[in-house]
C-alpha cells in the first residue's frame, strides 16, 4: 500500500521548474555584457567576480524567479584588452546589434518578451530560442529586427551569438 501512496504523492508534484536563460557566446571576438533594470540576474559570487560579462566562445545560464520581474539588455561588447576589469568602460566599445527580454512572472499580466536587431555591417548573428517552442535569428536585411510577446513565463530563452563568414568579394 505505502507503494502506491508515494506514486500518488509524485503525481501531484508541480511538473514544471522556473524559466532558465541560456547565454552562449560563439563569437571568437565579441564579449556578451548583461545589463538588468530590475531584478537581479548577474550578483556576484566568489566563483564568478564577473558574471554579467561572457567571454568569447564561453556560456552561462542563470536561474529566472519565479516571484521577480525582470528586463535585461545583451550588448555585444569589443574587448579592448584581456584584462578589462571596469564594466562601465567596456560599454564604450558596445556594437550597435543587441538583444533584450522582460521577463514577467507576477501580477495579473504573466509573459515573456524578447526583441533582437543585428545591423547588416556587423558581422554577427543572434540566435533566439524559445527552448522547444520557437528558433529565430536575427542576422540578415529581412529579419534584422525581430520582437514578439507570448503570454507563457515558463520558456526556457536561449540567446546564442555567432560571428557571420565574411564575405567574398
Amino acid at each position: 500500500m505505502r507503494p502506491t501512496v508515494f506514486i500518488l504523492f509524485v503525481l501531484y508534484l508541480p511538473l514544471a521548474e522556473s524559466a532558465t536563460l541560456q547565454v552562449e557566446n560563439q563569437s571568437n571576438y565579441l564579449a556578451i555584457l548583461i545589463t538588468s533594470a530590475g531584478g537581479s540576474l548577474c550578483t556576484p559570487n566568489e566563483q564568478q567576480l564577473r558574471p554579467c560579462l561572457i567571454l568569447p566562445l564561453s556560456r552561462r545560464a542563470y536561474a529566472l524567479s519565479d516571484a521577480q520581474a525582470l528586463s535585461a539588455t545583451l550588448r555585444l561588447i569589443s574587448l579592448p584588452q584581456a584584462h578589462e576589469t571596469d564594466m562601465s568602460s567596456l560599454q564604450k566599445h558596445a556594437f550597435k546589434s543587441v538583444s533584450d527580454f522582460t521577463y514577467q512572472p507576477v501580477g495579473p499580466l504573466r509573459y515573456e518578451q524578447v526583441r533582437c536587431e543585428t545591423p547588416m555591417n556587423e558581422g554577427v548573428s543572434i540566435n533566439i530560442v524559445l527552448v522547444d517552442v520557437m528558433d529565430v535569428t536575427c542576422s540578415t536585411a529581412t529579419d534584422r529586427h525581430i520582437s514578439w510577446v507570448y503570454k507563457r513565463n515558463d520558456v526556457n530563452l536561449k540567446f546564442i551569438v555567432k560571428d557571420l563568414p565574411a564575405k567574398q568579394r
